[in-house]
């Protein structure tokens, strides 16, 4: 990883320049890898739209900041400028960075942009996509789920709370898992580094709610009380 920040009239950007050889506010368009009839490929969910790109040597994923909740109905994308290092994709970025450095099973940062007018800033990431990786939600709703998925999840928590990582939306749609059966962890817009507290529980009670969430809205899925017992196994092992 190598850290590198070119500014603009408008913004700002970082980027990996061990991944990136030259980089432009183009970059973080959709239009600016739209190719042929078909374009790149969009998966929506969760608070915005993540477009996944014919980056250079693998593929990347492109997300757009969104807000949630009640003030996305107003704002939608726009946040208000605290300053550079405050923006949620500087943040971002250098979190990944950081987690991709020590061994943790996260996207690898690309680049990070946002743009300001006035008080109000947008903002973009790039990150690499994990290959063959769905979410955890679709393997539980497809029944592909691999043989002890409850106990490697568990596993997966306890790994990021050990090394004192806060994850702010901690749910079946942000745990990948990939063709091997491995899990990786993703989305940690306003995330954190922190010493332990309540915030663990916090998290796990989140992922549970998100858990009982998708059974409800799918009730053929295997899934009950005996999969979080087995998930909480592993987490204090």
């Amino acid at each position: 990883m190598t850290e590198t920040y070119q500014a603009y009239d408008v913004g700002a950007m970082l980027y990996d320049g061990s991944a990136v050889d030259q980089i432009s506010p183009d970059l973080f368009q959709v239009s600016h890898w739209q190719s042929g009839a078909t374009g790149p490929e969009i998966a929506t969910g969760g608070r915005g739209t993540v477009v996944f790109v014919n980056g250079q040597p693998a593929r990347w994923a492109l997300r757009h900041y969104q807000r949630g909740g009640l003030p996305g109905r107003v704002l939608s994308d726009q946040f208000f400028y605290l300053g550079e290092t405050a923006t949620r994709c500087f943040r971002e970025f250098r979190l990944l960075s950081a987690l991709h450095a020590s061994g943790l099973p996260v996207p690898r940062p690309i680049a990070a942009h946002y743009q300001r007018s006035g008080l109000i800033y947008r903002a973009d990431l790039i990150t690499s996509r994990i290959p063959d990786a769905r979410p955890l939600s679709q393997v539980l709703t497809l029944g592909q789920a691999p043989a002890d998925i409850w106990k490697a999840v568990g596993s997966l928590v306890r790994r990021f709370h050990d090394a004192g990582v806060f994850h702010a939306d901690l749910n079946v749609h942000n745990i990948l898992v990939d063709e091997t059966g491995q899990l990786h962890l993703l989305d940690f817009d306003r995330g954190s580094i922190r010493p332990a507290g309540k915030w663990q529980s916090a998290n796990l009670h989140r992922l549970h709610r998100s858990l009982n969430k998708l059974k409800q809205s799918a009730p053929a899925i295997e899934l009950d009380e005996k999969s979080w017992d087995q998930l909480m196994v592993a987490y204090t092992e």
